[in-house]
């Protein structure tokens, strides 16, 4: 063997799961781009854009807070998170949302 990798062909699904090749791929763009009532009454999605779902449970971006913390405690809190098979985010979260709830 050569130790070169071989490609694998591109595909692309549907909205209802069907799998597209390359051949159907292009022939869909070349009928959108000569004429667009080809694709009239069709529903044209995207992939999903990259990265973690928001946690408001609707569509867009979660809110972000950003502080500071001694290394010591960042150490801690990343142990305490492994044994508990968490992120230190989600640990974080957790934690101020306790607080939030508690102070009313």
């Amino acid at each position: 063997m050569s130790g070169k990798k071989v490609a694998k062909p591109v595909t692309w699904s549907t909205a209802d799961g069907r799998v597209m090749g390359e051949v159907e791929a292009a022939r869909l763009a070349e009928d959108f781009e000569s004429d667009e009532s080809a694709l009239d009454g069709a529903e044209v999605t995207f992939p999903r854009k990259a990265g973690r779902p928001s946690l408001t449970g609707a569509k867009g971006t979660s809110p972000q807070v950003t502080f500071r913390l001694s290394a010591t405690v960042r150490e801690r809190a990343e142990r305490l998170a492994a044994d508990r098979g968490t992120t230190v985010s989600a640990l974080a979260r957790e934690a101020l949302e306790q607080f939030v709830k508690k102070a009313g």
